[in-house]
């Protein structure tokens, strides 16, 4: 006799635990976790992506287990927190250029030129900002988008919707993969902060050639105009690095599921 009531109550846990991932990865992840974006359309796109990844997953028995309401809440919050590390991969390349911003836009003088970011809910420099913006657009010009969905989708090959837990090791490597924000900042920085020092050691020399210059006065707005002609230089090498972080970032995603997955 074909048991319609446990089958419909199987699926409803699989669709929660779906949606319930989803929303993770759209808490979190780059452009398409942004609040700029409305949360009435977050919520139709978490649903649509529920319901047509839904049909390509693995059977629901493992569902059978789940006895109490305590039970399938500990079930859902290890969903939101798969969804939150995806997410939260792809988000990190961001943070990186935001923080190269910051310390560009220090050395270069514009310490108090700072917008609101309503992502970081923070004052971010303006340069920050901009290499933020123009990160999003070469996300979305290499189609990054379509990554973070597709490490989304693999995600259940690895974990099955139900099937994931949070552990210690999982918990070590994403604290890895975070500080490489550092090293994507220091890679985006790094020509402006060379020609910075180059520039100040030849104020320095000028300063002591001709000590009656004022090169304080004299130095601000060269050190402006170089640092901004050379971030213009240097925009080949920033999507050169973004690019290479985001392979380096679904490498890393990869081997993070697979360490909850084995735990």
């Amino acid at each position: 006799m074909f048991d319609f009531i446990n089958y419909g109550a199987d699926k409803l846990i699989l669709l929660l635990l779906v949606i319930i991932r989803t929303s993770g990865l759209f808490i979190m992840a780059p452009v398409i976790g942004d609040r700029g974006i409305p949360t009435l359309i977050k919520v139709g796109l978490v649903m649509l992506l529920a319901l047509v990844l839904i049909p390509t997953m693995p059977g629901t028995e493992s569902f059978a287990q789940v006895t109490s309401v305590w039970q399938l809440a500990g079930l859902a919050f290890n969903e939101l927190l798969v969804g939150f590390i995806i997410g939260l991969c792809f988000r990190l390349i961001f943070i990186g250029v935001l923080t190269a911003g910051s310390v560009i836009g220090y050395q270069i003088g514009f310490m108090f030129a700072t917008m609101f970011d309503t992502n970081l809910s923070n004052q971010v420099s303006i340069i920050g900002r901009f290499w933020y913006v123009l990160a999003i657009l070469f996300f979305l010009a290499i189609n990054g988008h379509h990554l973070i969905i597709n490490a989304f989708a693999e995600s259940y090959q690895v974990i099955p919707a139900g099937g994931a837990a949070a552990y210690d090791s999982a918990g070590e490597l994403v604290i890895k993969y975070t500080a490489y924000i550092f090293v994507i900042a220091l890679k985006v920085a790094s020509p402006i902060m060379i020609s910075l020092f180059l520039t100040d050691v030849s104020l320095g020399v000028i300063a002591k050639t001709m000590p009656t210059m004022n090169v304080f006065f004299v130095g601000f707005p060269v050190k402006i105009g170089v640092g901004l002609v050379v971030m213009a230089l240097s925009l080949p090498l920033f999507t050169y690095v973004v690019e290479r972080a985001m392979g380096y970032f679904d490498t890393g995603l990869r081997e993070i599921l697979l360490t909850i997955a084995k735990a």
